[in-house]
């Protein structure tokens, strides 16, 4: 079995980051278009739950599409400790796993926190 590099590893969280800065500005685009297509403010949707954001986001409500793209760019850090994290156990450098581990936890935590 071919060894898990640190080039590798490098190249998967700098793919991460860019990808997904890239996915969540085109993502906020597309609601900015579709709110200058409908010639309206932006209103902000409200919604707080996933489900609401992602209906509204299908619905093609620019506020909920909008709210999408930033919500991409948000899970866009939390994306690249996960691949961190994949990445130092496929490498088995323990120490840094655990390290790793340590972040989203705190990350996660937080996120869990913000949410009640």
């Amino acid at each position: 079995m071919a060894q898990f590099s640190d080039e590798k590893a490098q190249d998967a969280i700098t793919a991460v980051l860019r990808y997904g800065s890239l996915a969540s500005a085109a993502v906020m685009a597309l609601g900015l278009a579709l709110a200058l297509g409908r010639s309206e403010v932006m209103p902000r949707s409200g919604t707080l739950s996933l489900g609401g954001l992602l209906t509204s986001a299908l619905r093609l409500d620019p506020g909920g599409v909008t709210e999408l793209g930033i919500l991409l760019l948000l899970l866009t850090p939390v994306f690249r400790v996960v691949v961190a994290v994949v990445s130092f156990g496929l490498e088995r450098d323990f120490k840094y796993l655990l390290i790793s581990l340590g972040v989203f936890a705190v990350v996660l935590g937080s996120i869990i926190f913000a949410i009640h």
